[in-house]
């Protein structure tokens, strides 16, 4: 019965499969539609605490799981989008459509049942990459599909390969893609990223956990390659949260010596070197595959000041072409004068990091990535991120505000200005919202505000 409340219901097994949802373990609703999925929608149960009050389950990588997944939520926003009939005339504004629903409904989906408390949100951050490059994925497939009589119907496969410039055209918003697609390496010279990765295609159609490092390299890349998946750490990798198989052009059938990847950075900014970080590449480098670029993106998707929160300032930089700074008409905060708010060629942009001349073999293309719109994202539609991205904390879910809410926090049940200072008294006026002492000596001041700690509750305003 409570799962008629919940929202867009019918999305939670295909998408927990494809984007590795994990249910909260101390919520009955939770637990119990958990175990629901094992019973009716093939979730696997991997182990069962010996105190059995919740269980341990989750999708494997099984390529057949991941296409029937991909399908049905293709089906439920066609659906949405066009309405009951088995087939529709093709047209670009009815893919349009299409896509749009893709856009609204999934991140709508999961930030309802995350409110509901029946996600583990884990690293938020993390979270919406994995949705944004699902949606990249499904999109550039969508974009690019061929039906076979000019109808849309749901005979769509969702498991074909997909250029990588594609995926990245899906993923990035069109005012930015083009200088993404013209930067060179950051450690070396070499070609643009357009040419680097012609003929360079990406493979996956659901996430799975990486338990360890040995997931990133090439053998494991390929090995993930060939059974349409791609790996989040899961709390367990260092300098790296999600990384996409890549496989380049090769002569024969893919191997590991044609395969490279994606790495994707959340809320940090680290220099990835592939083979010094994660000794990616197999030793000895062949003639043949001597040089295999890669590709790094960092996403700043929760990294704005608090004062900011409200007004993000989206970005895009791929650093070793260009420096690309957009800020919304709305903010909260002057712009920042200095090196973000221009865009330098790529000389300009090696003169100011100074780099000493590289001894790295494989070419590393950057992408920075700042904010959470459709500015920068071209996956991004009217549905905001900002509930899944919003850090929470204890009194989140407090529902009465105002008056009562400020009683609460003279209670300190954490330290924050103005609230949790109002009880002091100093001298010469107050950082944290303490009251003002006109006159005094500094040593009467820290004895007032020693006194007053100790002081009965009687003192504290409530």
């Amino acid at each position: 019965e409570k799962l008629r409340d919940y929202p867009l219901k019918e999305l939670i097994p295909p998408l927990a499969a494809r984007i590795d949802l994990t249910f909260e373990s101390n919520r009955d609703e939770a637990v119990i539609l958990e175990g629901l999925l094992v019973a009716s929608s093939m979730r696997t149960v991997y182990s069962v605490p010996q105190h059995r009050q919740y269980l341990r389950g989750g999708y494997p990588s099984e390529p057949f799981l991941g296409e029937a997944a991909a399908r049905a939520i293709y089906r439920n926003c066609r659906i949405e989008a066009l309405g009951g009939a088995d087939r529709t005339q093709w047209t670009e504004e009815a893919i349009d459509k299409i896509i749009a629903i893709y856009k609204d409904r999934i991140p709508s989906a999961v930030s309802g049942w995350s409110k509901q408390g029946l996600i583990d949100k884990g690293n938020r951050g993390e979270l919406v990459a994995r949705i944004l490059c699902t949606l990249a994925h499904d999109i550039s497939i969508l974009k690019n599909c061929s039906f076979v009589g000019r109808y849309i119907n749901d005979r769509l496969s969702f498991s074909q390969m997909i250029p990588v410039i594609n995926f990245l055209r899906a993923l990035i918003a069109k005012d930015h893609i083009e200088a993404v697609l013209k930067a060179r390496p950051s450690n070396m010279n070499g070609i643009a990223l357009e040419e680097a990765f012609k003929g360079a295609v990406v493979h996956f159609t659901q996430f799975v956990k990486g338990g360890d490092k040995s997931t990133i390299t090439d053998e494991g890349m390929y090995l993930l390659f060939l059974r349409a998946a791609a790996i989040h750490g899961y709390r367990t990798m260092d300098n790296t949260d999600l990384v996409i198989p890549v496989c380049l052009p090769c002569k024969d059938n893919p191997n590991r010596w044609c395969m490279t990847a994606i790495f994707i950075q959340v809320n940090i900014r680290v220099d990835i070197d592939a083979q010094k970080t994660f000794e990616f590449f197999t030793t000895p480098i062949t003639k043949d595959h001597s040089e295999r670029p890669y590709i790094t993106i960092a996403m700043e998707l929760e990294g704005l000041k608090p004062e900011q929160k409200k007004a993000r300032q989206p970005k895009v930089q791929p650093m070793s072409e260009a420096i690309i700074h957009e800020t919304r008409e709305l903010q909260l905060s002057p712009p920042v004068a200095g090196p973000l708010d221009q865009v330098s060629s790529p000389t300009d942009v090696r003169q100011n990091k100074q780099k000493s001349p590289s001894r790295e073999t494989h070419p590393r293309h950057e992408i920075f990535i700042t904010g959470c719109s459709s500015q920068v994202y071209n996956v991004v539609g009217t549905e905001s991120y900002s509930d899944l991205l919003a850090p929470k904390d204890m009194l989140a879910e407090h529902p009465r505000k105002g008056t009562y809410f400020d009683a609460i926090m003279q209670m300190k049940p954490y330290w924050k200005a103005d609230s949790s200072y109002g009880w002091a008294e100093m001298e010469n006026g107050s950082r944290l919202g303490a009251n003002m002492i006109k006159h005094g000596k500094d040593l009467d001041d820290a004895s007032r505000v020693s006194t007053q700690s100790t002081a009965p509750r009687t003192s504290e305003k409530v």
